[in-house]
């Protein structure tokens, strides 16, 4: 058979293993030049092997590219050899050896990597969605964890798969996601070796059940799943995981997965972690590869040599987006170079997290803090916003323990953040009191609040929109289980927090001036008598941003942005309360014809009409003044009325009230018969948004 293998001079680029018209190029970089031979080992389904070496006129630098003219038919895996090393592939597209989750790999089954498949895979006319960071809603998952567990529905041979994903499409549609943000679906070893891993019986019976082939390990306790996927090495970055596919094709899994997300306009963004020793080149031919390939719309790149000015100028990812720590766009695009035409940096940092837990649970000195966080903005990168992600505390935790609790990862809990910013609500974990229950749930709307009615992006861990808990674990990373698995049966509570995201979604989705491309100004620069951000307390255009304080009104003025019928949008205002005591806001008076409408009031649980707290059109303010005072005047004394509309808005302790002025022609109309009635003329003309 080798002799049937004639080998010529390749080409260096693309490195690797790929087809050409006459077999396979071949492109490997080795260290240092060998002392024998440096060649390719073939074999084929039986895995009978074929050495292959490479002549010396292959050799350019320190890569050999070789062309080999062979009957790709004949052959289905391969590995590199140098003098007596064998070594995988880094280029490799796809990986034998790890098709099942968390099977320990012995030294009689080394990885090896697949050959090419010549079959196309046909994208239908694929289109990448190019969302604008503005209109961005991210959702990070775990691709296992997603559907794994029996309670998602997904068929069962698909659970804890790229297809498993695919079959949950409509429900991040009808959730109002625009990207989903998965984590490592790259080729990752799950498997770490430990000794001093201590484990429950329960463990040891999940690892049975998952096929885990070594015995002496099981019987040691010498390892433990790497669920998350970040690891220092066993990575390859070009193939998608195996153990991810239902039918044991990955490429095509992951291909078919993108392809139905675009069909609904949904982004796929990677998470990759790349360790200190990745070196920028080869990092730049990861991410061309995925998006060439595989059609992939973004990165959330996580390492410490992160090449960000080689991307970000990167003509082929101009309108990829482009997630990192500190991608620094000022200083890119501040050198005399012009902002891009489509913003594709994003800058992902813990402040707005950790500032926002803070400012939920009513901690002092946090109200500039805050309002920064939530009007921040650049035309050079995107601002990511999240409160949880796979770190830490889910969002129910969050506000259900004090403390981590993560005796299962077998450290003894000294792993995992001391610094959770969290507040149980008055009982640590669990609790039936209906008071507790209701008060959670009340912080998780005001938290997603913060998220959706910010200037950033707003990033939603799976799970947190209907009560996913670890058990006040803040460090699961080994956790393949339940603890980690989304159980998609939520309670009464959990229900009503997922109608009430999807109805914020949709209000943040329907108000441009919610999420402006351009950086708010606070200042009135289109001279409409507003300024596009404004602040206020109990007097209307005071704000009261002391350090004890805990409450403060936001004002957008929606006459800055126009809505797709060519109307200006609507007034939002948000009346914030974190304070532990009630608080009255004055309300800013509106342009002629406009009026108050309450949408929103986190406080609200479980009214049969207004599911959660949430009402699309939103209730005239008037009308919901007139019933309060009804129902309290022999119980309490009217609120202090605002100096120029006479109206308030009382909001309960942490709570948040949300109102939009909105244009109403009848409202105008009264106001204009009025007009005429005292001075015998009718407004000539009603100015209209």
């Amino acid at each position: 058979m080798k002799e049937d293998i004639i080998v010529q001079k390749g080409y260096p680029f693309p490195m690797g293993v790929s087809l050409c018209q006459s077999g396979v190029n071949v492109a490997v970089a080795v260290e240092s030049l060998p002392t024998n031979e440096c060649g390719i080992l073939l074999y084929d389904i039986k895995k009978h092997s074929v050495k292959i070496p490479f002549p010396a006129f292959c050799r350019i630098g320190n890569i050999f590219a070789a062309c080999l003219k062979i009957d790709i038919t004949k052959f289905r895996y391969y590995q590199f050899y140098c003098d007596d090393k064998i070594f995988m592939d880094p280029y490799a597209k796809a990986v034998d050896g790890r098709n099942t989750w968390g099977r320990l790999k012995t030294e009689n089954k080394p990885l090896k990597a697949l050959l090419p498949n010549a079959d196309a895979f046909d994208w239908g006319g694929d289109k990448y969605p190019e969302t604008d960071f503005a209109d961005t809603i991210l959702y990070g998952l775990h691709v296992r964890g997603f559907t794994r567990h029996a309670s998602s529905g997904v068929s069962k041979e698909k659970r804890g798969t790229f297809e498993g994903v695919e079959e949950k499409i409509p429900y991040l549609k009808s959730l109002g996601i625009t990207a989903v943000e998965c984590m490592p679906i790259y080729e990752f070893d799950e498997i770490i070796l430990n000794p001093a891993y201590e484990a429950t019986e329960e463990k040891n019976r999940l690892y049975r059940e998952q096929g885990v082939e070594d015995k002496t390990a099981i019987d040691n306790w010498q390892y433990r799943i790497n669920y998350w996927g970040f690891a220092d090495r066993g990575n390859y970055f070009f193939a998608p995981k195996a153990s991810y596919s239902a039918y044991h094709d990955p490429v095509r899994s992951l291909k078919r997965l993108i392809r139905s997300l675009h069909r609904e306009g949904i982004e796929m963004i990677m998470q990759i972690y790349f360790p200190i020793k990745c070196d920028p080149c080869y990092i730049q031919r990861v991410i061309h590869y995925w998006v060439t390939e595989f059609h992939v719309d973004g990165f959330h790149l996580i390492g410490m040599k992160i090449p960000r000015s080689l991307l970000a100028l990167d003509p082929l990812l101009a309108r990829t987006k482009l997630i990192m720590e500190e991608p620094d766009g000022v200083r890119i695009y501040g050198e005399g170079r012009k902002s891009p035409d489509f913003r594709n940096l994003a800058s992902y940092r813990d402040d707005f997290r950790c500032d926002a837990r803070k400012f939920l649970k009513g901690d002092e000195d946090m109200l500039r803090s805050i309002t920064e966080h939530m009007r921040r903005n650049s035309r050079q990168e995107a601002v990511i916003h999240h409160i949880t992600d796979y770190r830490g505390f889910t969002l129910l935790d969050l506000v259900s323990y004090d403390q981590k609790h993560n005796e299962a990862n077998g450290e003894n809990n000294r792993d995992g953040s001391e610094y959770n910013y969290s507040w149980n609500c008055g009982v640590e974990g669990v609790s039936r009191k209906k008071g507790i229950s209701m008060m959670r749930l009340s912080q998780r709307k005001n938290a997603m609040a913060f998220l959706m009615l910010s200037q950033g992006v707003p990033f939603l861990q799976a799970g947190d929109e209907f009560g996913r808990t670890t058990g006040g674990n803040n460090n699961p990373y080994c956790q393949d289980n339940e603890t980690n698995w989304l159980i998609w049966r939520p309670d009464q509570w959990g229900r009503q927090l997922e109608d009430y995201t999807k109805k914020l979604i949709a209000f943040r989705k329907s108000h441009p001036i919610l999420h402006r491309k351009d950086p708010l100004q606070l200042m009135d620069s289109i001279s409409c008598g507003y300024p596009d951000l404004s602040y206020h307390g109990q007097s209307a255009w005071y704000a009261q941003m002391e350090n004890y304080n805990r409450h403060v009104g936001i004002l957008y003025c929606g006459l800055y942005e126009s809505l797709p019928q060519g109307k200006t949008d609507d007034f939002v205002y948000l009346a914030i309360n974190m304070h532990w005591i009630d608080h009255d806001f004055a309300l800013p008076s509106l342009p002629e014809g406009y009026q108050w409408y309450q949408i929103c009031d986190t406080k609200q649980v479980g009214e049969e009409d207004n599911l959660g707290g949430f009402v699309s059109e939103g209730k005239l303010l008037d009308t919901l003044l007139k019933e309060k005072e009804q129902a309290k005047a022999e119980k309490k004394p009217a609120a202090k009325q605002a100096a120029d509309t006479g109206k308030s808005v009382h909001v309960r302790p942490r709570s948040l009230i949300v109102l939009v002025g909105r244009y109403s022609p009848k409202a105008s109309a009264i106001k204009s018969k009025k007009a005429k009635s005292k001075t015998g003329i009718a407004q000539s003309e009603v100015k209209k948004p």
